[in-house]
């Protein structure tokens, strides 16, 4: 679904303006200032000329503009923002990229978070316009009930103010009731324009009489009508006709009583209306129900032909009509509402013209606004035999909320005639995660069915009240219903083909939810034996992964992945079946933690859209397995994820959704070496999945079991577990849970010494591994792998020194780049020295007593900040052990250095050579290729990366990502150490280069609060980094705080003057001058 082709281009252009335009000097002098305000307020009643005057200024000015006509039918968010971003892409062709991706699909009922993440792309786009643009929303009023779009617009109108190339134009007939408005009204930040402005003044309508109208009036007639009509346009105009059908006699016009403005009108209009020739006045009473008229519509609902003449002669006596485009006409919504309180005191002919109305959108394929016509006229059965028909085609299409608006509507004995209108309406609670709603819905509509002999409808009511099951992986319950369901549609012997496949297909799924892939595989074998063609991408995908071919499986979500992006996709929850959510899991499995949380991501925003918190909930989960395995983030985030799923299930009422959750506090807590706790989640999940029969699942929730023991160091019982997991892997047919399950049964046999148990389970674990391109599990961390990869090279090196499996094992070392060692310690050294000193060895940090003493710890420390090359030992004696003499320091640095070795290598083998601190002669170093972590290293290539990167947006994530890596200086308790001083400064400025750059990013982009963040934590650190002051005052400015800007040169003078006894820079003084000069625009700081 291509989104350009649901925007209609006629609301992106301004009213057309009539040749002969009256001047208005003073609304035209206003006009011209709303280039200098990020807002202005146009709001009147109707028929003030709100549209036409803006319309015709923006088209004669010399001011780039964009147009969107806001009607009724767009109260929805999605095309509110999607017109929006077309409009703007009239004048910025490539403009709104980012939205336009969000928008894949359509979506209702959004939330709070996914609105404001779209205003922020949105706000984003804005600031890379290439230059100033104007951009009015006219008829606001049509849409300012949506809760969606008003939260929109006040989100986006609170940073309106900092994008300085854009303006926006609203105009409305009411005022809009947003919370920013006095704010920026009081910082001078917004125009508004009133009906007082647009109101014709006395000057103004003898003008218009004389030279538009070529009906000279005198001052006292003026004055009379002036009295009457206040200046209000629409009720000048209606005077002028009224001249006209008294054929000038201005006196008879003006006898007339005075009367409220919305009765002068109703009487004007009527008085008119009755002076037009009998067949206009019929064809404008026919013609009132519809929005837009054309001549095809006209012609159908009229019941004859000549329309399009009849359109022409309406325009041409400015009877209220605007020509959209050049097809399409509209009423003026005054005139509108007046013929239709005409046409009611006709109520058969009323009926009728709604009723063809509705026949020719039917024809049409638009059946929403054919409902729309049987609405207005009470006709139930007809809108419920019509949602019957197209209700199908209204869910494939999203129409979630309006077609169950509808069918709430409906009295219940239209229902009962249609019973698939049940069906229909527990689809759209399904989808909705309203699962007990869904239910109720689906029964009923069994039991009508029932009644009435409808099979097929009786069968769908059963598939309904199963994909519930399916949904929420309850296998065991879907079943029975899926049985039923078959056995009615296969009594129709082949009347219904496409049914009998679905239900199949979903037979395929639930084998696979209870982990029976080869029935499973039969049951999809019977869809295509039935139907060549069929093809169910998700199910093929989840038969894939619950077989272990996980690298299929992932080929197949990719093809999707690319289907939904290109907008081919259904607009509806598919569940757990999200196509992110199942990606997310595979790339989990894989240890590819980065693709995991944006896959996850992708999946929750997908909930969020639809409105499908049990998909959001997912998406939580999937976004926990991936902070686990990210070692960015702390064990916190990850539990927070797992638990607001948790949360979302529980109070869906889903028990069965918190089996992955809780699996994954499972194996959290079990690396975390908090056994206990980790088998009381582990039995928790257990219940929910033995409860429905999924087989597969509890599988891998007895893995994160036997893991938590396995750390508990409790080896026999973990070997108990996994051979347990092993024969139930065998039973569900998948290889990959085989692979990892022998992989940590032969890491138990190593940890037990138990060499042949230990070749035995490694051999089958690498050859499954090799057979079906489970490298990964050796190469990185994943799901169910240890918590550190390195924890398998000890087993690699033994495994190559049995001779198991040659040449996969000599590949794998190869990739680690480990191939040429005899031993390794199994884990990865972590260090941490910006803020404090901290050491890890793999997930087991070192306390203080771990050190044996403290000069080990020094020496340490020493050897991570002289890194880059070997110490000998009379330099370490030098910086460490300056009073000793040679003896006595050589004694000292054995003894700690022996201690160093202990604390980094606790278990290594007797008189095998240490991997962390190597010697070289008799210097020392710590070992550049033993695959250590050093946050510093981290911290100075992204932040690098960041400086040298000519993509403002690359810059920025770079520098975030660097920045938030220095929480604090370096090596703090060797802040007096001379040895440690140059490296802590060097680092220091090293993060001053950053967060300026970073500031100067955020100031270009008109993101001043962030920017003023960065440069407060900067003068933290150097309260003379001038850089700082400047972009200080700048950003102040910006934000209209020019007494702030002040009292920060003020300071940036007192800092200078205190410390290093100078004055501010010239460029800083010049900021200074211009801040001072009131007359000065204070913009070009």
């Amino acid at each position: 679904m291509k989104l350009e082709s649901h925007v209609l281009k006629m609301k992106l252009t301004p009213p057309p303006v009539k040749k002969h335009m009256l001047r208005r000097p003073q609304l035209t002098k206003k006009l011209k200032r709303l280039t200098d305000y990020p807002l202005t307020l146009v709001h009147s009643g109707p028929g003030y000329g709100k549209s036409t005057a803006l319309s015709g200024y923006i088209r004669t000015a010399d001011v780039p503009y964009a147009w969107y006509g806001i009607s009724s039918q767009d109260d929805d968010l999605f095309p509110f923002i999607m017109h929006m971003v077309y409009a703007i892409r009239q004048r910025e062709e490539r403009f709104g990229d980012s939205v336009l991706g969000a928008l894949q699909q359509e979506h209702h009922a959004m939330r709070d978070s996914e609105i404001y993440r779209l205003a922020d792309l949105f706000l984003n786009e804005l600031t890379h316009m290439s230059g100033e643009l104007v951009l009015v929303l006219d008829d606001y009023h049509n849409v300012e009930h949506s809760q969606e779009i008003e939260c929109w617009m006040q989100y986006v109108l609170r940073y309106l103010p900092d994008i300085e190339p854009f303006r926006l134009v609203v105009v409305s007939r009411t005022r809009p009731a947003w919370d920013g408005l006095l704010a920026l009204k009081v910082r001078g930040e917004m125009m508004e324009l009133t009906q007082h402005d647009l109101a014709f003044s006395e000057e103004e309508m003898e003008v218009l009489f004389a030279d538009n109208y070529e009906y000279p009036l005198t001052k006292a007639q003026i004055a009379q009508i002036y009295e009457k009509t206040e200046g209000w346009v629409i009720a000048i105009q209606l005077f002028w006709q009224r001249l006209l059908v008294a054929e000038g006699d201005i006196s008879q016009v003006l006898k007339k009583p005075l009367q409220p403005m919305d009765d002068l009108f109703r009487f004007l209009a009527l008085e008119l209306f009755h002076k037009q020739p009998k067949a206009l006045q019929l064809f404008m009473l026919q013609t009132s129900i519809l929005d837009l008229m054309s001549e095809e519509l006209c012609d159908a609902v009229c019941g004859y032909g000549g329309s399009q003449d009849m359109l022409k002669q309406l325009n041409a006596r400015n009877l209220f009509l605007t020509q959209v485009d050049d097809r399409q006409y509209r009423y003026h919504a005054l005139f509108r509402d007046f013929l239709i309180g005409e046409l009611r005191k006709h109520t058969d002919l009323y009926i009728l013209l709604h009723r063809k109305a509705a026949d020719y959108f039917t024809t049409q394929g638009q059946s929403d606004l054919a409902l729309l016509h049987l609405e207005a006229v009470g006709d139930s059965e007809q809108a419920a035999r019509l949602m019957h028909v197209h209700g199908p085609d209204m869910i494939r299409r999203g129409h979630l909320e309006q077609l169950l608006t509808r069918l709430q509507r409906l009295p219940s004995s239209n229902k009962q005639q249609y019973p698939s209108l049940f069906v229909y309406e527990g689809d759209i609670y399904r989808y909705r995660c309203i699962y007990d709603k869904a239910f109720q819905s689906y029964i009923e509509g069994e039991h009508i069915a029932s009644s009435h002999g409808d099979v097929i409808t009786q069968s769908l009511s059963l598939q309904g009240q199963a994909q519930i099951y399916l949904d929420t992986i309850q296998p065991g319950k879907a079943e029975v219903l899926l049985l039923r369901a078959i056995e009615l549609i296969e009594s129709l012997r082949g009347e219904d083909v496409a049914q009998a496949v679905r239900l199949y297909g979903l037979m395929a799924e639930n084998l696979v939810n209870s982990g029976r892939a080869g029935e499973a595989e039969r049951w999809y074998e019977r869809c295509l034996a039935m139907d060549p063609r069929f093809e169910d991408v998700l199910l093929e995908s989840r038969l894939r992964l619950r077989t272990g071919r996980l690298l299929e499986a992932k080929k197949v979500l990719e093809r999707a992945k690319r289907t939904d992006e290109q907008g081919l996709s259904k607009a509806l929850s598919r569940s757990h079946r999200e196509v992110g959510l199942l990606l997310s899991l595979i790339e989990s499995y894989s240890g590819e933690p980065l693709a995991a949380k944006a896959s996850a991501e992708s999946g929750m925003m997908q909930g969020i859209r639809l409105n499908a918190p049990y998909v959001e909930a997912c998406g939580w989960m999937r976004m926990g397995h991936a902070a686990e395995l990210l070692g960015q983030y702390d064990n916190q985030v990850a539990l927070n994820c797992y638990k607001t799923s948790l949360g979302m299930m529980e109070k869906l009422d889903l028990p069965r959704g918190k089996a992955e959750p809780l699996m994954g506090l499972c194996l959290l807590y079990g690396r975390e070496r908090s056994m206990d706790l980790a088998l009381q989640y582990g039995r928790q999940a257990l219940a929910e999945t033995e409860k429905v029969s999924d087989g597969w699942l509890s599988s891998f929730i007895r893995i994160g079991m036997g893991i938590a023991v396995y750390y508990a160091q409790q080896w026999e019982d973990a070997r108990d577990i996994f051979q347990d997991c092993l024969m139930r892997f065998e039973r569900c047919g998948d290889r990959f849970g085989m692979t990892v399950t022998c992989m940590w049964l032969a890491s138990t046999a190593f940890r037990m010494e138990d060499d042949g148990a230990f070749a035995a389970w490694f051999e089958q674990s690498l050859c499954l591994a090799e057979e079906g391109g489970y490298s990964f599990l050796f190469l990185q961390r994943t799901l169910y792998g240890p918590s550190d990869p390195q924890q398998l090279v000890p087993l690699l090196l033994e495994a190559k020194r049995l001779h198991l499996c040659k040449m996969f094992v000599s590949s794998l070392l190869f990739t680690l780049g480990m191939d040429h060692l005899i031993y390794h310690p199994g884990y990865t050294l972590r260090i941490e020295t910006l803020g404090a000193f901290r050491v890890w060895l793999g997930d087991q940090e070192l306390g203080e007593k771990d050190w044996l003493r403290g000069k080990a710890k020094e020496l340490f420390q020493l050897l991570v900040t002289k890194r880059q090359r070997p110490l000998g030992k009379e330099e370490v004696f030098g910086m460490l052990l300056p009073a000793l003499d040679e003896k006595s320091a050589n004694r000292d640095f054995k003894v700690a250095l022996n201690a160093l070795q202990t604390a980094l290598e606790p278990h290594r083998r007797a008189r095998s050579n240490p991997y962390f601190i190597i010697r070289i002669g008799t210097a020392y170093q710590l070992n550049p290729n033993a695959g250590w972590n050093l946050d510093t290293v981290e911290f100075e290539e992204r932040v690098k990366e960041g400086l040298e990167s000519d993509h403002a947006e690359e810059a920025i994530h770079a520098l975030e990502q660097g920045l938030q890596l220095y929480k604090g200086d370096y090596m703090p308790e060797r802040r007096y150490d001379d040895w440690c001083i140059e490296e802590r400064e060097r680092l220091q400025v090293q993060y001053l280069r950053g967060a300026e750059r970073l500031a100067q990013l955020y100031e270009e982009s008109g993101q001043y609060n962030k920017s003023i963040r960065w440069c407060e934590a900067m003068l933290q650190k150097d309260v003379c980094w001038e850089e700082a002051y400047r972009l200080l005052i700048r950003c102040h400015v910006q934000l209209n705080n020019r007494n702030q800007a002040m009292k920060w040169y003020n300071k940036c003078v007192t800092a200078l003057e205190q410390e290093l006894g100078i004055e501010p820079m010239p460029q800083t003084k010049e900021l200074y001058l211009k801040l001072t000069d009131t007359q000065g625009n204070v913009t070009h700081l």
